[in-house]
């Protein structure tokens, strides 16, 4: 049965419709327009909108789902699709049949194993021992259900040039948290987009300051030396015409780096965190994400990290470079769902306007998955990831937290 949502404001990823519907009929949007100048078939069920506002569902570029306890978190926040890094094809198979089944869960785009080279850096990341080994290892990653690919910390070169060259050929995003490869040179090797804040300007960095790893969390490795980085000069200069030329898509990640409280008393977004999520980053699993042994010192280090952070998103927009919205949800502290809000309001923070923060959860997302026109707007042939809110998210992002109907390919999922 065909469905249309009227008394709506409809923003549908570029233009702000009023009054406006969506009409959808099983998975994808069949229409959107001005409701005042269609008349709809006896067929079509209408959904009293209310006076609200209709936008495309929301999307997290960067989530590890098989570390989130409470998926049904994401749709309560309106996030209708995450893409998933570095999770096992197992978890992801079993995300997928729960959607399938109709379970409140979010539609999962999986990047498949994290890619190493020589030794896997983290577990569920596959390490290759030769380029030789990358066609045969992205086609299995494929056939297992990957929807692109992203490299590792340990990935060198040559594996990265392979990894890129063949995902290209298969028509594939390739994307990267590295370290240590210049973030320059995955561009100029062709890949699609870089994780973090810090992986992209690491390169900038003198030299990387030592972290003594026994009495510190190596947490604080993703700080020591950004803070004195400014956004200027020709280094700077270089590295932004660069990331705009190459067309990637950058995901800063800000949550991971919020750390002014930090996790136990801070509330993502305004939201309270459930006391199953407390319990849960207590256990001694996330200490390498922790705060331990930080003296008073790293902490002021890490906070004007931050700031520093914060400007080069600034400068990046101001050059153009597509901005993606991701939390690596489930960090401490990033919620599922709340935890997106929170991230486009950090951007609105960086100089982002309220509809520019809205885009990179939806337009700009959908530009990282490769999937421009069917996913992160609301348009005729798109899928019909759909949400309701009560008042204008063009206005302040915060009302993103009043959630009123969600539609997860077609179908009503709160």
């Amino acid at each position: 049965m065909p469905y249309a949502i009227i008394n709506v404001t409809v923003w549908d990823g570029g233009r702000t419709i009023s009054p406006g519907f969506v009409l959808w009929d099983g998975e994808t949007i069949r229409d959107v327009g001005r409701a005042d100048t269609v008349r709809f078939s006896s067929s079509v069920r209408l959904i009293d909108g209310k006076g609200g506002w209709v936008i495309p569902g929301l999307i997290d570029l960067h989530v590890h789902i098989d570390e989130v306890i409470t998926p049904e978190m994401f749709l309560r926040y309106g996030v209708t699709s995450v893409r998933d890094m570095g999770s096992s094809p197992k978890a992801v198979q079993q995300w997928r049949e729960r959607w399938q089944r109709g379970d409140r869960v979010p539609y999962v785009y999986w990047m498949g194993r994290n890619i190493d080279t020589g030794k896997p850096s983290w577990w569920e990341a596959v390490a290759v021992k030769s380029p030789r080994e990358v066609p045969g290892l992205l086609q299995h990653m494929y056939k297992l259900g990957a929807d692109g690919f992203k490299l590792y910390v340990n990935a060198d070169r040559a594996t990265c040039e392979a990894v890129i060259d063949y995902a290209r050929w298969m028509g594939l995003p390739v994307t990267a948290h590295h370290e240590t490869i210049p973030a320059s040179e995955l561009m100029r090797l062709g890949i699609s987009g870089i994780e973090h804040a810090h992986c992209l300007l690491h390169q900038l960095l003198p030299a990387r300051p030592r972290i003594n790893e026994k009495r510190q969390s190596g947490f604080l490795r993703l700080f020591a030396g950004f803070h004195r980085l400014k956004p200027e000069g020709e280094q700077v200069r270089r590295l932004m015409e660069l990331a705009y030329a190459t067309a990637i898509v950058w995901t800063p990640t800000l949550s991971v780096y919020d750390l002014s409280p930090w996790w136990r008393q801070k509330r993502p977004a305004g939201v309270a965190l459930p006391e199953t999520w407390m319990k849960e980053w207590s256990r001694s699993y996330w200490d390498f994400i922790s705060t331990r042994g930080w003296s008073a010192g790293d902490f002021g280090m890490a906070q004007q990290a931050v700031v520093v952070y914060k400007r080069f998103v600034q400068e990046a927009h101001k050059y153009g470079i597509v901005i993606g919205a991701g939390t690596d949800t489930p960090a401490p502290g990033a919620l599922p769902g709340a935890g997106l809000i929170h991230e486009l309001i950090l951007l609105t923070e960086c100089g982002l306007t309220p509809e520019q923060a809205l885009r990179t959860a939806t337009v700009n997302a959908g530009r990282a998955l490769r999937k421009e026109g069917r996913v992160g707007v609301l348009a005729p042939g798109a899928r019909a990831d759909i949400l309701l809110v009560d008042k204008n998210p063009l206005e302040n992002v915060r009302h993103l937290l009043q959630v009123h109907q969600v539609w997860v390919r077609g179908r009503e999922m709160l």
